[in-house]
């Protein structure tokens, strides 16, 4: 999404606070160039829970890069999302890698997750 088009808004009903902190990035990983780490690492944040868009994109890497890291992950099954490519639809890119990323998340759908 490009920075400040309508599709890069953040959606009203998730719409941050006003002591929330907002990382802005420019790749699909979540960390490189970004405060990511850094921010988590002030609050002493251990455990991720992941969703978001594109699935084999941003999904992919910044779980990845996040396991590798160190942190726990958990990956919300039913909360990312992605487009249909021209071999295969959204819904299966969506499944396909909620079985990949089990080597470096735990993967549950959101209503089986506890946030605290």
């Amino acid at each position: 999404m490009e920075y400040g088009s309508e599709g890069w808004e953040i959606h009203a009903e998730i719409e941050p606070h006003l002591n929330d902190v907002i990382i802005q990035k420019a790749t699909p990983d979540s960390f490189l160039n970004t405060t990511l780490e850094e921010e988590l690492y002030k609050k002493g944040i251990k455990n991720i829970y992941i969703s978001g868009i594109q699935t084999e994109a941003c999904v992919d890497t910044t779980c990845r890069r996040a396991f590798s890291m160190g942190y726990k992950v958990t990956l919300l099954s039913d909360a990312h999302s992605t487009w249909n490519s021209s071999e295969i639809s959204a819904q299966q890119i969506i499944n396909h890698h909620n079985g990949v990323l089990r080597w470096f998340a735990d993967v549950y759908p959101s209503e089986e997750v506890e946030f605290r």
